[in-house]
């Protein structure tokens, strides 16, 4: 377990969650009027030489969109030659049942079983694919009827696409009307889903201010780690209302558990919860069911988000771990993202809050084995013990650092090889001679087609937010592969504490002084 320095313990946020809140009195009061919330406005096909008519009969105008439109609690009645309703749409040639029809011939284009009832609700719904193995649920689709009716068809093992309907003539008016009331309606569903998220937030919060402190409650997942606990809780499953915490679905599964988890607060910007992460002692990590994940992050290192623009520089990072062993070896705050696929969202939200000058360092998971794991599971499957080795170069960091990896036994040709237990096709995306994405199709008997594509995923979020933040992206590298490191605290566990300090140290203008940094593990 490392141990502090004293000046980096006066460092330490609070040991309370108390920065967090649910959300602020005396909060701003919403963009537009009660009577013009998401999804309150009819909008109005009124041609240009009407508008002032339309005006003068008392329909609003929207300066942005250069539209007529009504409260939706209007009455309509006087407005009806400018309303798109199903008789204008039907005057148009455009039938709900001819668009749904033209939609389900498409999804059976794609390989789907159409459902006998089909959702035009703007939402994603699952649908059946036909396999060998029979029906398995491995498609989606998502059609919205408002504006010129679209939407997008899924097929997790076979081919996907847009769908728009073609059929049907609107004049200008309408079309925009309906954009525009598509638009409204879509910002009432996001709007109906934030406020479902922040009662679930509101709930979790309750049960996340009664929990432990994890700085006194020792956990086997810290001590793999080698990290101390910032701002951290512990529940134990079946004692602390984990399950409730996390909103499971079904409960009793965690109330059964004896083990003890880590629970690490997700806020945004304005220091309000928005969810929770729970790790448990193997490294299982959850969160909370039905809470907003987009943007959430943990800090380390400071109290409130906003005091991070006064330290000399922010270092941004995926996972707990990794955010901690950053901070003990540099002393510096560090934004932890959870995911590479949250990172960008995280540096969107709180770059503004900082200052431009401030120094601002992505510290990159080095996803390097993305051909290894594939390669790893053609094997599992007999692979092609007659293919010649070929060597490749793949992305292994930022500023075009690569790594050459031997494929033996595998064809890497994006053509179907049959195995011992199934068969294969492997698929290789190169740019200027490195393999930046493979595609891997699996197919074993009596299960369903694997088809995955895999790259550095943790240098390509970390590139792309530090183009999003001005900054400089640092990646691990490491004497030995053995273990297939990839992160920050890998390599502070395998190679010691003073290698990350030395990494960080060589994309800042300033030094790292030692007195900053936790001491080394004793």
């Amino acid at each position: 377990m490392a141990t502090r320095s004293k000046r980096f313990q006066d460092r330490m946020p609070p040991r309370s969650p108390g920065a967090i809140q649910q959300a602020r009195r005396g909060a701003a009061a919403p963009l537009r009027p009660p009577t013009t919330r998401p999804g309150g406005r009819i909008f109005l096909a009124v041609p240009t030489k009407d508008i002032p008519k339309a005006r003068a009969m008392g329909a609003e105008w929207d300066h942005e969109l250069r539209l007529c439109w009504l409260p939706a609690t209007a009455d309509t009645t006087p407005f009806a030659a400018w309303v798109v309703d199903d008789a204008a749409l039907n005057a148009a040639g455009i039938d709900r049942t001819d668009v749904l029809a033209d939609f389900a011939e498409a999804m059976r284009s794609y390989g789907l079983i159409v459902p006998d009832t089909l959702y035009a609700d703007g939402e994603w719904h699952c649908a059946m694919v036909m396999t060998k193995s029979g029906p398995r649920s491995h498609g989606g689709y998502i059609i919205e009827l408002d504006g010129v009716p679209h939407g997008y068809i899924r097929n997790f093992v076979g081919a996907s696409g847009a769908w728009w309907y073609r059929a049907g003539k609107l004049t200008r008016e309408q079309r925009a009307a309906l954009e525009a009331q598509s638009r409204e309606r879509q910002a009432a569903r996001e709007a109906a889903l934030r406020r479902a998220q922040e009662l679930v937030a509101q709930r979790s919060l309750k049960i996340l201010t009664m929990l432990p402190r994890a700085e006194q409650h020792p956990h086997p997942y810290l001590d793999k780690k080698g990290v101390g606990a910032y701002g951290l809780r512990v529940a134990h499953a079946s004692k602390h209302n984990l399950a409730e915490l996390l909103n499971a679905k079904d409960p009793s599964v965690l109330k059964r558990s004896n083990a003890t988890y880590l629970v690490i607060p997700g806020r945004d910007a304005e220091d309000r919860l928005l969810t929770a992460q729970a790790i448990g002692p193997d490294g299982f990590k959850m969160f909370v069911r039905d809470a907003r994940k987009k943007g959430a992050f943990h800090p380390i290192g400071v109290r409130r988000t906003r005091d991070l623009a006064a330290a000399p520089a922010v270092l941004f990072a995926e996972g707990y771990a990794t955010g901690a062993s950053l901070h003990e070896a540099t002393g510096l705050p560090v934004v932890i993202a959870f995911d590479a696929g949250n990172l960008v969202e995280v540096v969107r939200q709180i770059t503004p809050l900082l200052p431009p000058s401030q120094p601002k360092v992505i510290c990159a998971d080095n996803d390097q084995f993305f051909l290894d794991n594939a390669l790893a599971r053609i094997a599992e499957i007999g692979g092609s013990p007659d293919a010649k080795p070929v060597s490749v170069r793949v992305v292994a960091g930022a500023d075009g650092a690569t790594r050459e990896v031997e494929i033996r036994a595998t064809y890497a040709d994006g053509k179907w090889h049959q195995t011992r237990l199934g068969k294969y096709r492997l698929s290789l995306e190169s740019v200027a001679g490195v393999v930046r994405s493979v595609t891997l199709d699996l197919v074993v008997p009596d299960k369903p087609h694997v088809r995955v594509t895999t790259r550095n995923t943790g240098v390509e979020a970390a590139t792309d937010a530090a183009r999003l933040a001005a900054g400089r992206v640092v990646t691990p590298f490491f004497v030995s592969l053995q273990r297939r490191p990839t992160d920050f605290n890998d390599l502070d566990v395998s190679e010691g504490r003073a290698r990350v300090t030395e990494l960080v140290q060589s994309v800042l203008p300033f030094h790292i002084t030692a007195d900053a940094a936790v001491t080394e593990r004793a």
